[in-house]
Order: C-alpha cells, then sequence, then structure tokens
C-alpha cells in the first residue's frame, strides 16, 4: 500500500525526498492535475480516506498529501504540567488504518510533518499503516561532510577548507547552504571554490555573524568580540537586536552554569535546552564553566544597565550613552576585559 509519512526538522531534505516521490510516480506527466494537498490539523478522517479512494483522472497515480497532521498531538512546550497535557486523537482518527485498508494502488498518500516527538499518538498511528521516515538536520562536525558531499554532486570543487569556511560565513541551515553551492557553481564553473571566494559571493548570515560576538563574549576574548561588534555594526545591524542576542547568550550561559554547579554535565545541558546535536551543547557548557559565578551573576545587572543608559541618551537625559559606545562597555565588561 503505498502510503508514507515523512518528518522531522531538515526541511530540505523533506522537500527533495517529495519532489523525489513525485518524480517516482508521475512517468506520464500527468500528477500535477491528479494532486490534492489536505491541511491537517483541519482534516477529517473521511476527508483523507475520500480523497485517497478517488482514482486518477487520465493518469496513472493520484497524489494526495496531507500536511502537519501530526502537530496539534505534539506535547506543548513551556509552562505548567497543566498546559503540557498532550492532545489525543478522535476515535474516528484512530479508525484511520483500518479505513485506507483498500486503498487502490494507484494513489499516493503521503503525511507530510516538521518536527514529531517522541510519544506522538498520531506519529504511532499512522506507523500501523504508513513507512516512516525521519529528516533529521546534520549539525555540528558532520555537516562539513555534507557540504562537501551535496558540492561534489552539484558538480562543484571545493578547497580543503572551504566547506568548514561556508558554513561560518553563512550558518548551519542546509537549505541556505544548498543554495548557495547551487550560486557557487554558477560563479565559479570549472574552477576551485576557496575561502576567498565563499566571502566574496555570499552572503554573511546574521546567525553566524552573531555567533561570532556571542561565541567570543562566552569564551572572555574582549578584542574578538569587539571585533565581531564593528562587524555586525557596519552590516547595519540593530542595537536592539545585538543587545537581545547577548542578553540571551548571558541566560544560556547562566543556567548552564546553573545546572554544572548541580552536578549537570553537558548531556544535561543539551536536554534541558533541547539542543538537537551535541557539539552547540558541549560549546555552551564549555562557555559555562569558563565564566566565574560572580560575573555570569552580575551579567543580566550589566545588560539592564546598558539598555538604560541608552534610552537616557535618546530622551537626552543625564548618564546617557550612545548605541556605540554603550554596546562596546558592555562587550568588554561581558568577556571579561
Amino acid at each position: 500500500m503505498p502510503v508514507f509519512h515523512y518528518f522531522g526538522a531538515d526541511a530540505l531534505s523533506l522537500r527533495e525526498a517529495c519532489d523525489a516521490l513525485r518524480r517516482d510516480h508521475d512517468g506520464d506527466g500527468a500528477l500535477a492535475n491528479n494532486t490534492l494537498v489536505l491541511d491537517g490539523p483541519r482534516t477529517t478522517p473521511d476527508e483523507v480516506v475520500a480523497a485517497a479512494m478517488t482514482v486518477p483522472f487520465m493518469a496513472d497515480h493520484r497524489l494526495v498529501r496531507v500536511d502537519d497532521l501530526c502537530r496539534p498531538y505534539n506535547l506543548p512546550r513551556g509552562g505548567g504540567a497543566a498546559r503540557r497535557r498532550r492532545q489525543r486523537p478522535s476515535e474516528a482518527w484512530a479508525a484511520l488504518p483500518d479505513m485506507l485498508g483498500g486503498l487502490p494502488p494507484s494513489t499516493v498518500l503521503v503525511f507530510v510533518d516538521g518536527e514529531v516527538d517522541g510519544g506522538n499518538p498520531m506519529k504511532e498511528l499512522l506507523g500501523a499503516v504508513a513507512t516512516a521516515k525521519e529528516f533529521r538536520p546534520i549539525r555540528g562536525r558532520d555537516l562539513a561532510g555534507w557540504v562537501n558531499k551535496r558540492a561534489r554532486d552539484r558538480g562543484v570543487s571545493l578547497s580543503p577548507r572551504a566547506a568548514r569556511a561556508l558554513i561560518d560565513w553563512v550558518g548551519e541551515d542546509q537549505g541556505a547552504l544548498a543554495s548557495e553551492i547551487d550560486k557557487l557553481r554558477l560563479y565559479a564553473g570549472d574552477h576551485t571554490v576557496d575561502e576567498e571566494a565563499i566571502r566574496l559571493i555570499c552572503p554573511r548570515n546574521f546567525d553566524a555573524e552573531i555567533w561570532d560576538l556571542t561565541d567570543a563574549v562566552g569564551e572572555g576574548r574582549p578584542e574578538a568580540a569587539l571585533r565581531a561588534l564593528e562587524t555586525l555594526r557596519a552590516d547595519g545591524r540593530p542595537s536592539a537586536a545585538l543587545l537581545g542576542a547577548l542578553a540571551n547568550q548571558m541566560r544560556r550561559i547562566i543556567v548552564a552554569r546553573e545546572i554544572i554547579d548541580g552536578g549537570g554535565d553537558a548531556a544535561a545541558v543539551k536536554q534541558h535546552f533541547r539542543i538537537g546535536h551535541p557539539y552547540p551543547a558541549q560549546k555552551l557548557t564549555e562557555q559555562a564553566r569558563r565564566f566565574p559565578p560572580a560575573r555570569a551573576a552580575a551579567a543580566p545587572r550589566l545588560i539592564r544597565d546598558c539598555d538604560a543608559a541608552v534610552q537616557r541618551f535618546r530622551r537626552d537625559l543625564p548618564g546617557g550613552l550612545s548605541d556605540e559606545v554603550a554596546l562596546e562597555l558592555l562587550v568588554v565588561d561581558l568577556a571579561g576585559g
């Protein structure tokens, strides 16, 4: 029975799998006129079955796609226990596997979801009738291998350090990396792409730029932090966004420090922040360990003082500081300079 369940946080691979499924069942070129997409949270079992049982019109196959059916049944994040009760599928949905027992072989039924947690009851229900495949994002050290393979598959020749440079420059989003690899193929042709070509051709990712700043602050490197801050300002990044990123990173470091002081390790930090890959969790843990407790405790006050100084400056009040000066002083203080 041609029923599939594709899900996961890797949106690029999931989309490409759906495209491949279409190509595999579009031998006569008529699938576009025999495709129906249903909104999972708003559809009913009867609608899904009715769509799946319909035979294709002058074509070999009919494609029915149901989007986000599992999303309402994920366990809510945050909040108290009363707000974290999981929604359960109705009895009508529980009968779906039996209802699809007579699915015609001409129908391709695919359920497409984003990230689905392990205890999702709709995922378990679909597992009884569908071939499931999860698409997980690649992170950390494994991502460079993915970039090199993707580049080879696209006919792009990368220098030995180019893959890491592309990740550092663009960020870890696989969709953005794939787009830049395709762009490099057009610009570089048969030439090998090196780090300089990446800096010239690819746009700098804001998250990657922010990472340079927060990473330098977390590791106690004030000079590197100031250079990163200067780059961000030169790119026109708003001061409010920079202050917010610093505040968020310091909150993470403070919480990670509390976990460590309580006997936790990188695995506990990873679990608390729901970090998908161990590498950033290990990085955050190392920063928290290097951060003196007294400096971590003072960070929220320093951030509040910075914001207050900027607000006073804008109102032309005594004790005010411009965005530029206030952020520079904050970065030096946080980095321990």
